[in-house]
């Protein structure tokens, strides 16, 4: 009989004060802010305020919460290159956004599509848009560090 049926499970190891972190951080990201893309055409400026207030008092609870249960929170040189790669992936991120957002707005403008007289609220569409994307490239940097984390690198 082959011994692939009697292989060992491993178990996972359990996850360092660094990952907590992150994963408690994603949670409260995606509690807060999936209203927001979910619901991006009735936004003003009192609900981002809103969200920004929420959004640092869930992570001051989470965090300490994490902080009190955790009893190693020691960093090392892989925990500060993972920190820096995932950096790179929200940079990396926010500027193809800006980017991609550049050329949208350039294009609509040259199509004629951009009335400025019919665009009351250009000031808050803009808000939102540069808010979104400051969203999707902390997200995106959150996620890398976990990726990074569960690859053992």
């Amino acid at each position: 009989m082959s011994n692939i049926f009697y292989m060992e499970i491993q178990t996972m190891p359990s996850l360092s004060y660094r990952e907590k972190s992150l994963y408690a951080s994603l949670a409260a990201e995606l509690l807060v802010y999936g209203p927001y893309f979910i619901h991006h055409h009735q936004q003003g400026i009192n609900v981002v305020a809103g969200m920004i207030a929420a959004i640092i008092a869930l992570q001051i609870i989470a965090q300490s919460a994490i902080a009190v249960f955790t009893r190693n929170r020691l960093t090392d040189e892989r925990d500060r290159l993972i920190e820096l790669r995932g950096y790179r992936a929200g940079y990396i991120t926010f500027a193809s956004l800006m980017v991609l957002g550049l050329g949208m707005l350039w294009l609509h403008t040259t199509a004629g599509d951009f009335q400025i007289e019919g665009h009351r609220n250009m000031g808050l569409h803009f808000l939102n848009v540069f808010f979104a994307m400051l969203v999707i490239a902390d997200i995106t940097k959150t996620i890398a560090q976990i990726i990074a984390y569960r690859r053992a690198i």
